[in-house]
């Protein structure tokens, strides 16, 4: 591509000197086309690069470069697995935020927010034992006098996730590689159906599981060894990515590599670190 741009750039400059070459002999025998070549010189000046630069976008439409990914090689890399948390590594989880746009006043704010988001019950929900109408029932039960407010929220939690801009991207980079991905989270079923269309990227996995599904959280062993079990992994093959540091400590114990999630550009040197490129 950078050739063809020179070599379009060679004749551009080519054709308008030659142009205007000619425009200076004609201007020097009197010739009477003198005037006209002059006009056309500086219509050219404007015509050329613009005809150049369609030209560049045409070919690149039709030549679209279609990047070659070498993907590791299994038996011999170091890893062949990364598994991710969801919560603050993949999406954004910003209660606040919902909240805010539910315009409620810094008193109400407050209560909800020790009901719902900051309660026991709402860590608990994530271990999947309670119904649905349990769990909203618990965050009621902390502080009746704003059901109203408690059971508006509860039904738009969901607005509380949202995709991080890198996911998409670093996972399909990251498959396209040849590495195995599974995600480990502590996730409620509610949660997880009111969010669902924020979780599309999830289609990039091989496997995993939310907490919802079997019954235990994070940081009980439990969970990540039902997770290394059912999917074969090697524990000394993979890297684990986590926000939360017990929960990072924990991945260690169960022999897995592991890195503490403090933003994407540091994950990803640590990544490498590991030999994942």
């Amino acid at each position: 591509m950078k050739n063809l741009k020179r070599l379009l750039a060679v004749i551009g400059i080519i054709l308008l000197a030659g142009m205007y070459v000619l425009t200076f002999i004609l201007a020097l025998t009197d010739n009477s086309a003198a005037g006209n070549m002059i006009m056309a010189s500086l219509y050219a000046t404007v015509i050329i690069p613009i005809l150049l630069y369609a030209f560049l976008l045409v070919y690149h439409w039709t030549h679209q470069k279609n990047d070659v990914i070498p993907k590791i090689l299994g038996e011999n890399s170091d890893v062949d697995t990364v598994i991710f948390d969801i919560g603050k590594v993949l999406v954004k989880y910003d209660w606040k935020k919902l909240l805010k746009e539910l315009k409620y006043d810094e008193d109400t704010a407050q209560a909800v927010s020790e009901a719902v988001f900051l309660s026991e019950d709402w860590t608990e929900s994530d271990r999947g034992v309670r119904t649905e109408e349990e769990i909203l029932q618990s965050f009621i039960t902390n502080n009746p006098s704003y059901e109203k407010e408690i059971r508006e929220t509860f039904a738009r939690m969901g607005e509380t996730i949202s995709v991080c801009s890198y996911t998409k991207d670093w996972l399909s980079y990251l498959k396209k590689r040849g590495y195995k991905l599974y995600f480990l989270s502590n996730f409620s079923e509610p949660l997880y159906k009111r969010c669902t269309k924020d979780l599309k990227f999830l289609e990039f996995m091989d496997g995993g599981y939310m907490s919802w599904q079997v019954h235990l959280l994070k940081p009980e062993p439990e969970m990540y060894q039902k997770l290394i079990q059912d999917f074969q992994i090697v524990p000394e093959k993979a890297v684990y990515i986590d926000d939360y540091m017990d929960n990072v400590a924990e991945a260690r114990a169960q022999g897995l590599n592991a890195i503490h999630f403090t933003g994407r550009k540091s994950a990803v040197q640590q990544l490498m670190d590991f030999g994942v490129k």
